[in-house]
């Protein structure tokens, strides 16, 4: 499928969801919604990694992608739930405020998921980070 990367991070997302969703069900019928959610839960970052690799970025997967992937998810988490509880307590209904942050978090994933999954953006960074350090030592010897 041609289009932009992130037309197709919300594909993926949209699928990760309906799959992950139905999971739930599934296993709701036989275990407790809580042990449920977690597997699925689990489930989904991995399935994330498989779309983000194949489909969304189509970069080849790693065990160093896969490593450092469930990191973007907690920091959405963390995130979401910063925000989340910021407009709530700012007294937007939380029905509400749950899209508001998403409009945070999708877009805050999919630029983390990217810098994760694709080496180009990866050694950007990285060159980046090291001219800025190159350049605060350089700062600290002259003075």
């Amino acid at each position: 499928m041609r289009g932009s990367p992130f037309a197709r991070f919300l594909i993926g997302g949209a699928v990760n969801t309906g799959v992950t969703y139905a999971l739930f069900v599934i296993l709701s019928r036989w275990l407790p919604p809580s042990v449920a959610y977690s597997l699925v839960f689990l489930s989904g970052i991995a399935l994330a990694y498989l779309i983000n690799t194949a489909f969304v970025f189509r970069t080849r997967a790693s065990v160093g992608s896969a490593v450092r992937f469930p990191g973007v998810y907690l920091v959405q988490y963390l995130v979401g739930l910063g925000l989340l509880t910021l407009l709530v307590r700012l007294g937007v209904d939380s029905r509400a405020a749950l899209p508001l942050t998403m409009c945070v978090t999708v877009p805050l994933t999919f630029v983390m998921s990217r810098h994760v999954l694709e080496k180009k953006a990866a050694k950007n960074t990285a060159v980046i980070l090291q001219n800025s350090n190159s350049k605060n030592m350089e700062g600290i010897g002259q003075r």
